[in-house]
């Protein structure tokens, strides 16, 4: 019986895709049949495990998405795979600490790979899709875009900003038979939220009804996201926090 989730032949650019839920989607996509255009400053060990066991089907596009050569180049990517289905943005950083005492340069910093590089990734690829008339754009956000969370103003600001990205990109590209759709997890079980301490981890876990987030079910909604089944999904926010937000 065929998969019926299967995105065989689709072609995702998937952005911060070396690490923690990136790398977890990346599996997932690539399990599910898409060619996935992964991009990462430095490729790891484990995205280089998985190109060897997809063989043809990972290609890595190494750079800094912040920069507009990057995006640029993750399009020349899926210009030689022939289309291109899908957008991913999920890199980003932190650097947190309280608002008074955080340098100017650190909010830069959070500010260019969470949401310029959003834009930048964004601007390209609706390129080739608004020639296709099709197209998938997903923006991984976080649960702190609407509850904020102290020492994470930069952050916090990034994710929810990109919340009226996607609805105004959204409302610009419908025409053109493009979606677009923010995801929100809440703690997960991998990532930024591995190098909080032990003990605010825990503190954080317990405001969740149901506990910490497994990556991979994000990852699969993220893949569901991006199957023609999920064509009525769009200009909305998708919680996945285990009621961490309620």
């Amino acid at each position: 019986m065929s998969d019926p989730l299967s995105l065989d032949g689709r072609v995702v650019a998937l952005t911060g895709a070396g690490r923690g839920l990136g790398l977890r989607t990346t599996r997932t996509l690539l399990e599910r049949g898409a060619h996935v255009i992964a991009n990462v400053r430095t490729p790891t060990d484990e995205l280089t495990a998985l190109g060897d066991a997809h063989a043809g089907r990972l290609h890595v596009c190494r750079g800094d998405i912040g920069e507009e050569s990057t995006a640029e180049e993750i399009v020349r990517c899926a210009a030689g795979l022939g289309r291109l289905d899908a957008l991913v943005h999920n890199a980003g950083i932190a650097k947190d600490q309280p608002l008074v005492r955080m340098p100017a340069e650190d909010w830069d910093a959070v500010q260019r790979v969470n949401l310029r590089g959003a834009f930048l990734a964004t601007k390209h690829a609706l390129r080739p899709m608004m020639r296709a008339r099709s197209g998938r754009l997903v923006y991984v956000s976080s649960v702190v875009a609407q509850t904020g969370n102290a020492g994470q103003a930069s952050y916090a600001a990034s994710k929810a900003a990109l919340h009226g990205l996607s609805l105004s990109v959204a409302q610009e590209y419908a025409r053109y038979g493009i979606r677009s759709v923010v995801v929100s997890p809440g703690l997960l079980d991998t990532g930024l939220a591995g190098a909080l301490p032990e003990k605010v981890f825990e503190q954080k876990a317990a405001r969740s009804l149901t506990g910490v987030v497994p990556a991979e079910r994000v990852a699969a909604a993220i893949a569901y996201l991006l199957h023609p089944d999920s064509a009525d999904i769009n200009a909305t926010v998708l919680r996945i926090d285990g009621g961490i937000a309620y």
